[in-house]
């Protein structure tokens, strides 16, 4: 017997035309040259009809990737669209970047032109001699940056202005229809080596968004206005404007000003709903929020490291609800698990509620998660104690990486190895203990850099913190802190080990601390760890 149902391909294209559809009176906001500029998703659909077209003009093979180096706004939302849905792989760069980084992804992946923000092209330009494939230079002018006779004499590329691109070509029909076909590709940060590239196909990304318009994750519908804060280099935004575009949700998108004072302002002002970002920026924009109108605000969400506790603390005294945690990665195409209550929790007290909200919470429907012991192979039991690999699989969930022909981050039953470290509890919360590289082995016992990270940051001083193993002759490791503190306070590094020694284990209390102006971020805005390994291995610290 066979089925009966209707086998229609789930691109990225049937997502437009429900948009352009049902939705063409709904809004997006981009901020940008210090103000809001507005559009309806019915002239974003017609302007990203006309970009296929200069596409399809452009004569790129099928496959070809077409790179972004852009902010969140309007036109790159219109890349995000109009090059999948034209059979090409969108390839949005990461702004962040140093410029050997930069020019290994973009020649890794052959893009073969480049779309970028006049406001970047000085972090462009010095490389484009390396670039081996690119053919072309589309410069979105955004208001500052070199002019075009600087451009001409500096870059070796043709160079064409975005809006005369499409001002001079013809609609197009979005016409792909094979869901198997890839749609993106996204590389990793790199700080373990070089970026790796994870392509993901039209299927993918289409189920990807149905998930975060599901009620048990962040349930995005058309009375939302989403604001993604996490560029769109960083996982296509978490995927979030392909969900906002599918449920006709309004969009607002922050341009380049991540300040906490313009985000708040562009929050009160629009009346966000739901918002996305990591905990570095969610510590600059949460205390802007005081004595501000948040009352649209129904979830705000963090990811890609763990969140303090005093964030989510703060995020619940400003909004009435906790800032969500989220988990996810590259590899699976962002959202993978989510912080919510589960009914049967809904009475556990304020405890459960901050053991929850502490955790990374439970997969998404979709995706399957295990844990494995060191043989593995042998799943470890959900009794919240045993502490294994964290491993998951799903129809978002990366099979490899582009270009990588043994993959040894996947398991020979084909699930994918996190490289994090983590329990489970009975109730199927994930409680991430550390990054499997970043567990300090001293003596013999394990200690998690990320618990001790967290308890050092409950100090009222103390505004972020990281916790590094360093080698020792009679310990194998030892922890180190390093810590920033907040404007206006100080602690000494005497005082904070007095305060911290009562709630952590002896040999947990690190051997040193180092009280730092700031500490090093990662292109995607976590806490760099490799850096400070660099700094306090190999130097003298002072």
């Amino acid at each position: 017997m066979k089925h009966t149902m209707q086998d229609v391909p789930l691109t990225v294209g049937q997502i437009f035309r429900r948009a352009e559809r049902y939705f063409a009176h709904k809004t997006i906001s981009t901020a940008e040259r210090g103000t809001v500029e507005v559009t309806s998703y019915g002239q974003w659909a017609q302007r990203t009809r006309k970009l296929a077209g200069a596409l399809e003009a452009m004569g790129l093979p099928a496959g070809s990737r077409v790179a972004t180096f852009a902010a969140n706004t309007t036109r790159h939302l219109e890349l995000s669209f109009a090059v999948p849905a034209s059979g090409l792989v969108l390839h949005p760069l990461n702004v962040r970047l140093p410029g050997d980084q930069l020019a290994y992804i973009i020649n890794h992946a052959e893009d073969e032109v480049i779309f970028a923000d006049r406001s970047l092209l000085g972090r462009l330009l010095p490389i484009l001699h390396t670039l081996s494939s690119v053919r072309q230079l589309v410069v979105i002018d955004d208001g500052t940056g070199p002019g075009d006779r600087d451009i001409a004499v500096t870059c070796p590329l043709p160079v064409v202005d975005y809006e005369q691109l499409i001002g001079s070509a013809d609609p197009a029909e979005l016409t792909v229809d094979d869901e198997s076909l890839p749609a993106t590709i996204c590389y990793t940060s790199g700080t373990t080596g070089n970026p790796k590239g994870i392509i993901n196909s039209h299927r993918t990304i289409w189920l990807h968004t149905m998930s975060l318009l599901q009620a048990d994750t962040i349930g995005i519908c058309e009375r939302d206005t989403v604001l993604p804060l996490v560029p769109i280099f960083h996982a296509s935004a978490w995927g979030l404007c392909y969900a906002a575009a599918m449920a006709g949700a309004d969009l607002v998108l922050p341009g380049a000003d991540l300040s906490g004072p313009a985000v708040a302002q562009l929050m009160e002002e629009r009346r966000v709903t739901f918002a996305t970002a990591v905990p570095t920026l969610w510590s600059r924009v949460l205390p802007e929020l005081r004595d501000r109108d948040v009352s649209a605000v129904r979830m705000l969400c963090s990811g890609g490291s763990a969140v303090p506790a005093r964030l989510t603390d703060l995020c619940l005294e400003l909004t009435g609800n906790p800032l969500i945690q989220v988990w996810g990665m590259t590899e699976t195409n962002a959202f993978a698990a989510l912080t919510r209550i589960r009914p049967h929790l809904d009475h556990g007290g304020a405890e459960m509620t901050r053991h929850i909200a502490s955790s990374q919470g439970i997969a998404s429907a979709g995706v399957e998660v295990r844990i494995v012991g060191d043989d593995g192979i042998g799943e470890l039991p959900w009794d919240g104690e045993a502490v294994g690999e964290l491993q998951c699989r799903g129809p978002w969930v990366t099979a490899g990486y582009y270009g990588v022909d043994v993959d040894h981050t996947i398991t020979e039953d084909g699930w994918f190895r996190t490289g994090d470290a983590a329990a489970i509890d009975p109730d199927g919360y994930i409680h991430l203990r550390d990054r499997l590289k970043d567990l300090i082995k001293s003596g013999g016992e394990w200690i998690s850099s990320l618990e001790l990270e967290s308890t050092i940051q409950k100090h009222p001083s103390v505004e972020a913190a990281a916790v590094i193993g360093i080698p020792d002759d009679q310990w194998d490791e030892r922890p180190v802190a390093c810590v920033t503190v907040y404007e206006g306070r100080t602690v000494e590094p005497a005082e904070l080990l007095d305060w911290l020694r009562p709630q952590v284990a002896k040999f947990w209390v690190p051997d040193q601390v180092h009280v730092l102006t700031e500490l090093p971020l990662t292109s995607v805005g976590k806490i760099d760890k490799k850096q400070l390994r660099v700094l306090f291995v190999t130097d003298t610290p002072q």
